[in-house]
């Protein structure tokens, strides 16, 4: 029996949650369960394991096997959404027989998961799937089984729903601290519109001496109107835009060399902003390890990282390099990618890419 108060209590409590896909394994006698949600088909932001496979397993599953799953191909159409299923309905068992997953991932580590219960989940903007299995010696799984999780899959897509906006809440406050902790640069982070959120201190001081740019009615306004002018389109061409491109401009200040603004949009749990970094070519780090920091509110660390893997580097590779464990670069990788809002290195060599080389100014 699957108990409703044990799937709620995965919503606020991150403990259960990493045990509900044993939890739900257990009440059907399946030997294995994995369950997971993201903001996406394509966008998993959390996994619970019922840890039959370790995590050597599931990192090759992830690297090199998640685009052969015909289970979960099978899944995602329209008539399966919301509904729990014996796989077999939709996968005969002689062709997950010659399936590359299983011929390769499955027997290649000397198991034999050979039937699976399962179903995609969608609620509220969040889309999740559920696996329970078991080996091909077991019994299929029965009739009862099926409608035993279908009776709960509206309840464990509500607690998808209500992870999904407390990860968003939570992402909102990290981007936000990230800001107003940022050393090196003054932060301005602004709506679409162009309204101010926030800024960090050193965005305040600037502000303070009035040499450049200035607020009004709580927009940032450059000093020089041709130049508060660029400002502005380079504003609104950031709140256009569906990506993480970034554009540079120069604002010049009474004395000194003018100052670099960065701007970029950013996704912040379900909306975006913009975020303006001011750097001082004389005396402020321009590199595009702390620029990205800045951008993305990354640690030190996954900023590098981020870098690194823009520069071609392995996981391997990285983890003898910076003298961590594997895992470590991995759950590194898997902060970049919800912080920069994307799914593949692909994607983050894009993203990074498109940031502007301050020329003349940034150290090569």
């Amino acid at each position: 029996m699957i108990r409703t108060e044990e799937i709620y209590d995965a919503a606020t409590d991150d403990a259960v949650f990493d045990r509900l896909a044993s939890t739900l394994a257990d009440a059907v006698g399946a030997r294995s369960g994995v369950l997971h949600w993201g903001r996406a088909p394509q966008h998993v932001a959390e996994i619970s394991y019922s840890g039959y496979f370790s995590d050597a397993q599931m990192a090759v599953y992830d690297q090199q096997f998640q685009d052969d799953d015909i289970w979960g191909v099978a899944l995602d159409r329209a008539e399966a959404i919301n509904r729990a299923w014996n796989i077999e309905a939709f996968v005969p068992a002689q062709t997950y027989e010659g399936s590359r997953i299983y011929n390769e991932w499955i027997k290649g580590m000397g198991d034999d998961t050979f039937r699976c219960l399962g179903g995609m989940i969608q609620k509220d903007g969040t889309t999740g799937h559920i696996g329970l299995h078991r080996g091909r010696t077991q019994k299929p799984f029965s009739e009862g089984e099926v409608r035993a999780v279908q009776d709960s899959i509206d309840h464990i897509g509500r607690m998808f729903a209500i992870r999904s906006k407390l990860d968003r809440a939570n992402h909102y406050g990290r981007s936000l601290h990230a800001t107003l902790d940022m050393v090196g640069h003054a932060v301005f982070t602004l709506r679409p519109n162009g309204v101010l959120i926030d800024c960090n201190h050193l965005a305040d001081a600037l502000l303070r001496r009035a040499d450049a740019l200035s607020l009004r009615q709580r927009q940032l306004k450059a000093r020089e109107p041709r130049e508060d002018e660029a400002l502005q389109t380079a504003l609104r061409g950031a709140a256009a835009r569906q990506g993480g491109q970034a554009s540079a401009i120069f604002v010049h200040r009474e004395q000194g060399l003018p100052y670099v603004l960065s701007i970029a949009s950013v996704r912040v749990g379900m909306e975006r902003q913009i975020v303006v970094i001011v750097t001082d070519p004389a005396d402020r780090d321009l590199s595009l390890t702390s620029r990205i920091r800045a951008l993305y509110g990354l640690t030190r660390a996954e900023a590098e990282v981020a870098e690194a893997l823009c520069a071609g580097r392995g996981l391997e590779e990285l983890s003898q390099e910076r003298g961590v464990a594997l895992n470590t670069v991995r759950t590194q990788i898997k902060n970049i990618y919800v912080k920069l809002d994307c799914s593949r290195q692909s994607e983050l060599v894009a993203r990074i890419g498109a940031l502007p080389r301050l020329s003349g100014f940034e150290e090569e």
